[in-house]
């Protein structure tokens, strides 16, 4: 019998010792179903590097450029998206099971699930960094410098979802098996 548990839950308790896997179903639902996707895309469109430095969308019209305001609106609304994303993850999607049946697969739940914690902080601190180029503090980046921190951040929670997405196939290879 396993018991759902959040993050906070998890570090308060002795569920490392029990082990932690994932749900693949609800795990898999979080991420088909909530919009967190359609909005970093949209943000890094806006945002990305080549974003900055075109004078044109998607549909050839051209568009105003993006001001520090309008960067930081869209950044910590990202966060506060991410923040929702990763709690479902970790509510729904991971879980302790009291006999760990693959220890390998337990190890991985739980440094994918820490990961979680790091992403954020991330992107907290890019969101940071554009309200300081917002309010002119002293020595503020560019938001051409935050749109480089940003891709990065995209590239580590791309390859962060991919071993999720890892994990998830290969929890169901041995659920249900592959033929032969």
């Amino acid at each position: 019998m396993s018991t759902w548990m959040s993050e906070k839950e998890f570090r308060q308790s002795d569920a490392e010792s029990a082990g932690v896997t994932i749900n693949v179903a609800f795990l898999q639902e979080i991420k088909s179903d909530f919009g967190f996707r359609d909005l970093l895309n949209r943000v890094y469109q806006r945002l990305s590097p080549e974003g900055l430095n075109s004078n044109h969308n998607s549909i050839g019209i051209e568009s105003k450029a993006v001001s520090p305001r309008q960067a930081a609106e869209m950044l910590g609304e990202l966060r506060d998206e991410l923040e929702t994303y990763f709690a479902l993850e970790e509510f729904y999607g991971y879980f302790q099971k009291s006999e760990i049946e693959n220890p390998n697969v337990s190890l991985k739940a739980m440094d994918l699930q820490s990961e979680h914690e790091t992403l954020f902080i991330q992107l907290s601190q890019i969101v940071d960094r554009t309200e300081q180029i917002v309010y002119q503090e002293p020595g503020s980046e560019s938001l051409a410098e935050v749109a480089v921190e940003l891709e990065s951040f995209c590239i580590g929670l791309a390859q962060h979802e991919q071993s999720e997405m890892d994990l998830m196939m290969r929890l169901c290879n041995e659920d249900i098996g592959v033929g032969d």
